[in-house]
């Protein structure tokens, strides 16, 4: 008998061949409809809580359901404790709602956790985490039931007719012939049919006509001891009732014998319900939470159809200028005010045909269908822009923002990825043309897509097989013609095509994630070769690299700097950190704390490119700058003017004002050598002394015969 009873699968088995998909589901709507770090399904087995379902990425430490079980038992709406993500990651809060079975017991807890800034969760977020909670505490019940069945008739000693009539579900039995012998009351309110009436007809009686003949061939096979799929799983079938109306059931099957009669046991419950709640998990699934716009898995399925089917398609790619800005300044509650509002100005000004969804972010895309007329979309976009552009009111603040549209035109052969990819192509063009615009997809915006796939291509293999270089160009005592330093330039020693210009290739890789191994490797070399000159030719000498912006946002600059100085045994003096205009000016406060670490490090801050931006003067009295360089364009060439002079005078009289240094930029002549000394700069840099060049050549270079433009000045 112990054997019998050690066939029979348990509630985590049965769990996973009727509901596994479905909890799947659940926990998979459950990240996106609460923005959830992770979603998580208990179940209560004996005195602990064991978790059957998870979906998400982060890795909990504490506060999971399973220490929460005292404190579960005698909950009945939400219970909110923090959770422990470790130490990097950004605190969580979690979400546990008991499940209970209809008798009110504890069956297990369905857990959502997510970033602590969201605080608790809407009246929404908890109505639908009730919803789903229902619909898993209708699995675990009918699985027990199931199980408890199964159990009571493997056992002598307990009637079926017993365990019957204490069920809620519908539960049938039948002999080998097809013919009902007992007929609970929940097949009564289940079918409409009493006892009396049920109970020695035919089981064709709940069976709708399409499916009688299969169901006795079905029990004919069983009964001559033939295999059989359905013995001990769940299915999902329709029933047939009283009043002709059909019925979703769940139907689980067992058999046993008495005495030499074989009999078969249905436990059948409605899962209308469940099927509702599977029907919206399904719609929620295809839709954005936050607008009630569709989302990007519903748009690529409508595109895929139409595009599958042969209809022409123009898609308007839409992406707000300055949400940014919303976000960082007034908060991600009015962020999501101001994007619900653009949902809403967008379904208020595209015609109702047409499908609308929101790609996450800030970008929405708008789908126009049985059409591939560029002016259509133009003129749409257009109308869409002066719509967002209207100030938007956000938690007592009025926000105003811009739009950019990118439209591109479906043809034949075109997929979905493809259309998308076009428009998010003109999209880029609207957006590097000024913002606020549309832009007409065209196919020599693809060309330079390739273009630049290919050239990012090199630049990966370029890094893999060490074909970048530094060259080094000297820095003079302009007073002297001493050299004092050298600024370290990153070259790109192509093995075909030679040494590559940086105006080549140095604004794609600035953009890319390899700057950052890139602009380290930079840091490690110039410290490294600074040591080695330091130790022989030039004692004094401090080298100058340039940082690409992605360091300061991506990586941990301060550090990196730190260890390259210690490896290589180079005084913090020796090493000049030079930073652009444009970086310096984005007042961020994470750029401005880095500066303030470097500069305490001992290490030189060198303001580059001066006086070709705005407000250039202010920032110098927030940012620890040692030293400014004096653009060349008020240095050198045919268009220098007298105005550019006295702003050069001005500048150096402020920067000694300040105990800032000042390094004057392409110097190519000697009289202008003679100019910028006089001038009170300090030093020179420029290709009267050199052009750069590799290492082992500068050490070669004729600097000593230098000294003689300090006469011819």
């Amino acid at each position: 008998m112990e054997d019998k009873l050690a066939t029979i699968p348990g509630l985590f088995e049965r769990l996973a061949a009727s509901s596994r998909g479905l909890l799947s589901r659940s926990t998979t709507f459950g990240r996106r409809v609460f923005q959830a770090s992770r979603v998580e399904v208990y179940v209560l087995e004996g005195e602990q809580l064991q978790l059957i379902e998870s979906a998400g990425r982060a890795r909990l430490k504490g506060g999971s359901a399973t220490e929460l079980l005292p404190e579960l038992r005698g909950e009945r709406g939400v219970l909110f404790r923090p959770a422990d993500a470790g130490e990097r990651a950004r605190p969580l809060l979690g979400a546990h709602v008991p499940i209970r079975l209809f008798d009110g017991s504890l069956a297990g807890c369905y857990s959502v956790f997510y970033s602590a800034r969201r605080g608790r969760l809407g009246a929404v977020e908890r109505r639908t985490m009730r919803e789903i909670v229902a619909f898993l505490a209708q699995q675990i019940e009918a699985v027990r039931r199931i199980e408890l069945v199964q159990r009571s008739t493997a056992r002598a000693d307990v009637s079926f007719e017993g365990i019957a009539q204490s069920s809620p579900d519908a539960i049938v039995a039948a002999d080998a012939h097809n013919i009902i012998l007992a007929w609970n009351v929940g097949a009564e309110r289940l079918f409409g049919y009493t006892a009396e009436e049920a109970v020695g007809r035919s089981l064709d009686l709940i069976i709708p006509p399409a499916m009688r003949q299969g169901h006795r061939a079905g029990m004919k096979r069983v009964a001559d001891d033939g295999p059989t799929r359905l013995i001990g799983r769940a299915i999902d079938l329709q029933a047939l009732r009283k009043d002709g109306s059909s019925v979703p059931v769940e139907l689980s099957l067992s058999q046993w014998m008495e005495g030499s009669q074989r009999r078969f046991g249905a436990i059948m419950r409605d899962i209308s319900e469940r099927q509702r709640l599977e029907e919206n998990l399904r719609v929620a699934a295809m839709l954005d939470h936050l607008t009630g716009l569709s989302n990007r898995a519903c748009l690529d399925h409508r595109l895929e159809q139409v595009l599958r089917s042969g209809r022409r398609a123009t898609a308007l790619l839409v992406d707000l200028d300055g949400f940014k800005d919303v976000n960082d300044t007034l908060g991600h509650q009015a962020g999501d005010l101001v994007l619900a509002e653009v949902a809403r100005r967008l379904r208020s000004n595209v015609h109702a045909a047409h499908f609308i969804a929101r790609l996450g972010g800030d970008e929405f895309v708008v789908l126009l269908e049985d059409t591939a007329n560029p002016l259509e979309g133009d003129w749409l976009g257009e109308t869409l822009i002066n719509a967002i552009e209207e100030t938007i009111p956000a938690d007592g603040n009025l926000v105003s923002i811009s739009a950019s549209v990118g439209i591109a035109c479906s043809y034949d052969g075109c997929t979905a990825e493809t259309l998308l990819g076009d428009a998010d192509l003109a999209l880029y063009k609207a957006k590097r043309d000024g913002r606020g615009r549309t832009q007409l997809f065209t196919p020599d915006l693809r060309h330079r897509l390739v273009e630049k796939g290919l050239a990012r291509t090199e630049l990966t293999t370029a890094w893999a097989q060490d074909q970048f270089e530094l060259y080094y160009q000297p820095q003079l005592f302009l007073e002297d013609a001493r050299v004092c330093g050298a600024e370290a330039l990153l070259r790109w020693n192509h093995p075909s095509r030679g040494v590559i210009s940086p105006a080549a290739f140095l604004p794609l890789l600035e953009t890319d994630t390899l700057a950052v191994s890139v602009g380290d490797w930079i840091i490690g070399e110039a410290c490294r070769q600074a040591a080695e000159w330091r130790r022989t030719a030039f004692p004094d000498i401090r080298v100058a690299v340039n940082l690409f912006a992605l360091q300061f946002k991506s990586g941990d600059i301060v550090g990196e700097v730190a260890r390259a100085l210690e490896r290589n045994g180079l005084s913090p003096d020796g090493l000049e950190i030079e930073i652009t205009e444009n970086t310096i000016l984005q007042t961020d406060e994470r750029i401005l704390r880095q500066l303030k670490r470097l500069r305490d490090l001992g290490v030189g801050l060198a303001f580059d490119d001066f006086g070709t931006g705005y407000a250039s003067l202010s920032m110098l009295r927030h940012y620890p700058v040692t030293k400014i360089k004096i653009d060349r364009s008020f240095v050198s060439g045919r268009d220098v003017s007298d105005k550019d002079q006295a702003i050069t005078r001005a500048l150096v009289q402020m920067a000694e004002g300040l105990g800032i240094t000042v390094t004057a930029e392409g110097i190519e002549t000697p009289a202008q050598h003679a100019l910028m000394r006089d001038q009170g700069c300090h030093v020179g840099q420029g290709y009267l002394y050199s052009r750069p060049v590799p290492a082992a050549m500068f050490q070669a270079l004729p600097l000593e015969a230098m000294s003689g433009w300090r006469v011819a000045g």
